[in-house]
């Protein structure tokens, strides 16, 4: 793989530790190899010592004891829409909130990558989240799955 020379920005508010988590720190440490200008949004920094030295964290200033995740989230958006307004030719690279992280990027014309990791068939019966599924995941420049029967799954319901 050749050096990127696109700032990468890796957006994931919570960060609790599982199969997502272990995925990010492979995925970004992999990325870090061919880029110095990789950054990652979480609100959490337990995991920081799993990251490169090369892996810019960034996590909000102000901290709650028991945060909701929303409340995770709407501080790492915040952080997103600065950083995007900061690097305006920046890949974001979404493993959570992807529905609002696809919106703020599409809305400051930054491409995005989203990783869905809930199968549709969750959501796909409540007509209000299939009507924002469809239309918002196909803002996403690129949307990765967990496998090819997800992948199957999201074309055979989303098109």
């Amino acid at each position: 793989m050749a050096e990127i020379k696109k700032p990468i920005l890796i957006f994931m508010p919570s960060m609790e530790g599982g199969g997502v988590e272990k995925n990010i720190i492979i995925i970004s440490n992999y990325l870090s190899k061919f880029t110095n200008n990789l950054k990652l949004i979480t609100y959490d920094k337990k995991f920081k010592k799993h990251f490169k030295k090369n892996i810019k964290i960034i996590s909000p200033r102000y901290k709650k004891k028991k945060p909701s995740k929303y409340f995770k989230y709407f501080l790492c958006l915040i952080l997103l829409i600065k950083e995007v307004l900061y690097e305006k030719d920046v890949l974001v690279f979404s493993f959570q909130a992807n529905i609002y992280c696809i919106i703020i990027c599409k809305l400051f014309s930054v491409k995005v990558i989203s990783r869905s990791n809930s199968a549709p068939i969750g959501w796909s019966k409540n007509f209000i989240k299939n009507f924002i599924f469809r239309f918002v995941l196909k803002l996403s420049n690129e949307v990765l799955v967990n496998s090819y029967q997800f992948k199957n799954d999201l074309k055979k319901e989303f098109n």
